[in-house]
């Protein structure tokens, strides 16, 4: 008598056949609190209920002021943390993100750090452009003024760094505010802000 032959299945969790997607929205809510000092887990997790239900996404953080997610997809993320704060993480792998601090005071300063999705501090390069990098060319009827302006900035060079949800791109703006009315107007004409895309290794220029 032949026996029948019963295929042998083996079960594997889904999980274990398709990597589940990282979000943004997730290291927003797991994120430790020295990273976001003024934002209680409870006031990350509110927020995203809001958002993710077409609400105004404004709580009440740590310090009984308002913070607000301004923008959120599964890549990208803009709190304005208070008046004078905003910080966006931006996901640029599956195992890599940035998170960018940005401080207004009034001119906008950043920082930008780097971590994998258990928020350990990952080494990652970003581009340190001249401030001649920043400058279109300039007219000779404008160029002593130019020169000063230059001369300013390589002074006290801040940088403002934004990201954008979509493209893996960081935009570096070079801050005018503090310079001297003649030479701010002259700067705001012809200094440009950079791009860099990041490639999977590297920040490489934007054309």
């Amino acid at each position: 008598m032949m026996r029948r032959l019963i295929p042998f299945l083996v079960i594997f969790p889904l999980s274990f056949l398709v990597q589940a997607q990282v979000r943004v929205k997730d290291l927003f809510a797991s994120a430790p609190d020295s990273i976001f000092p003024l934002l209680t887990q409870n006031n990350r997790l509110d927020c995203i209920d809001f958002r993710e239900n077409n609400m105004t996404a404004r709580v009440k953080n740590r310090m009984d002021d308002v913070s607000e997610l301004k923008e959120l997809t599964d890549d990208y993320l803009l709190m304005q943390v208070s008046a004078h704060s905003t910080a966006e993480l931006r996901l640029l792998s599956d195992s890599l993100f940035c998170l960018i601090n940005t401080y207004l005071g009034p001119t906008a300063d950043s920082r930008v750090r780097f971590f994998d999705t258990s928020w350990h501090p990952v080494a990652v390069a970003l581009p340190q452009p001249r401030i001649e990098d920043f400058w279109q060319t300039v007219p000779d009827s404008v160029a002593q003024d130019a020169r000063f302006a230059r001369q300013s900035l390589q002074a006290l060079p801040l940088l403002k760094v934004s990201a954008q949800a979509g493209e893996p791109i960081l935009t570096l703006a070079l801050q005018t505010a503090e310079l001297a009315e003649k030479e701010k107007e002259v700067a705001q004409r012809y200094v440009h802000s950079l791009r860099f895309r990041w490639d999977g290794k590297a920040f490489q220029p934007v054309q």
